[in-house]
C-alpha cells in the first residue's frame, strides 16, 4: 500500500466532491501524507521555477533568504510578489477546501520557503518539522508536555511543491508513513525505531505533482545525484494558535510587501496573518510633542 494519489481534473476546479474531500483526510489520517496531481497549472509551476532559479543563480537567496544549510541543500524564505502573486498559487480553491477539511476555517500561511538540493547533497536526517513535545517554561524551566498528544489533529500541514520532475537520482523527499501517530507519544520514537515500523516512501513525480504532509510526519531528503540543483516549495499551512518554535529565529517568517498586501482580496487577507505588513501600527501619534 503507497501514499494515496488524487488526479485533479478541469471539474474539479470550481468544488471538489466529499468523496474526494474524505479520501484527503482519510489519507492524512492513515499515512500522514496525499499526493496530488494537477493541482497548479503547468504554466504556472514554471514561472514560479524561473523565478526561484533567478534568485538562487543571483546569490540572492543565500545573502537575503537564508534559513539553514543541511547537507548540501539550503532551504530559504520566499517573499510573496511576483509569480508568486498569482491567486492561482496562493488562494488556489481546490488546495484551500482540502485545508479547510483537515485545519479547519481558521488557518493563515505559516511561511513560504524553497529547498534547494545542490548536485551531490547527500541525505538529509530523518526529522518532523515541528515541536514534538510543545515544550513550555513552567517555573523559569522548560519542560514538555508529559502526556501523550498522539491523538491531536493536524496543527500544521506543509504543500511540498517541487520545481521540476523529481526521480530517485535527484533528490526525492522520503515519507515514513504513519510516522505522525507516534511523533507526539509521551516517548517518541528514535529514528532506528521509525526506519523499522513505518514504510518509507520516495516521492517522485513528474512536474506537475505535489504533496501534503503533516507537520508531525518523519520525513528527510535522499541524496541529489543529478547535475542540475532540484528545487522544491515548502508552503506550510497552520492552525492561527500555532507558532512553530523551530522558526523562532526566522523573522519574518511570511514576507509581503505593504503595497503586495493591499493587492491581495479581502477574502484571502487573513491568510497574511503572520506577516509584518497586516499589523497596524500602535500609538501613533497624530502631532509632534512641544517641548
Amino acid at each position: 500500500m503507497s501514499i494515496a494519489t488524487v488526479e485533479f481534473s478541469k471539474k474539479d476546479a470550481r468544488r471538489l466532491s466529499a468523496q474526494t474531500l474524505r479520501r484527503v483526510r482519510a489519507g492524512m489520517e492513515r499515512d500522514g501524507a496525499v499526493a496530488f496531481g494537477n493541482l497548479f497549472p503547468i504554466a504556472l509551476l514554471k514561472k514560479l521555477r524561473s523565478e526561484v532559479l533567478r534568485r538562487h543563480d543571483s546569490g540572492e537567496l543565500r545573502e537575503k533568504g537564508l534559513v539553514r544549510d543541511i547537507g548540501g541543500r539550503y532551504a530559504a524564505v520566499l517573499p510573496f510578489e511576483g509569480p508568486f502573486l498569482n491567486p492561482k498559487f496562493y488562494a488556489n480553491p481546490i488546495l484551500h477546501e482540502m485545508l479547510g477539511a483537515l485545519l479547519g476555517s481558521s488557518y493563515c500561511i505559516g511561511s513560504l520557503e524553497t529547498v534547494i538540493a545542490m548536485p551531490g547533497a547527500g541525505r538529509q536526517h530523518q526529522h518532523i518539522d515541528g515541536p514534538i513535545r510543545f515544550e513550555r517554561f513552567v517555573r523559569g524551566k522548560k519542560r514538555a508536555f508529559p502526556g501523550d498528544l498522539s491523538d491531536l489533529p493536524p496543527y500544521a500541514v506543509t504543500l511540498c511543491v517541487p520545481l521540476c520532475g523529481v526521480d530517485e537520482d535527484n533528490g526525492p523527499t522520503a515519507i515514513w508513513r504513519g510516522s505522525h501517530r507516534a511523533a507526539l507519544r509521551a516517548r517518541p520514537p528514535g529514528e532506528a525505531r521509525v526506519a523499522r515500523d513505518y514504510p518509507v516512501e520516495r516521492m517522485i513525480g513528474p512536474l506537475g505533482r505535489s504533496f501534503f504532509f503533516d507537520y508531525r510526519v518523519f520525513h528527510g531528503g535522499m541524496p541529489n545525484h543529478a547535475r542540475e540543483p532540484r528545487p522544491v516549495l515548502m508552503f506550510v499551512f497552520t492552525r492561527s494558535w500555532f507558532r512553530d518554535p523551530n522558526l523562532a529565529d526566522v523573522y519574518p517568517r511570511v514576507v509581503i510587501a505593504r503595497r503586495n498586501l493591499k493587492r491581495i482580496p479581502d477574502r484571502h487577507r487573513a491568510l497574511f496573518m503572520l506577516a509584518p505588513a497586516s499589523r497596524r501600527a500602535l500609538w501613533r501619534k497624530k502631532h509632534p510633542l512641544s517641548v
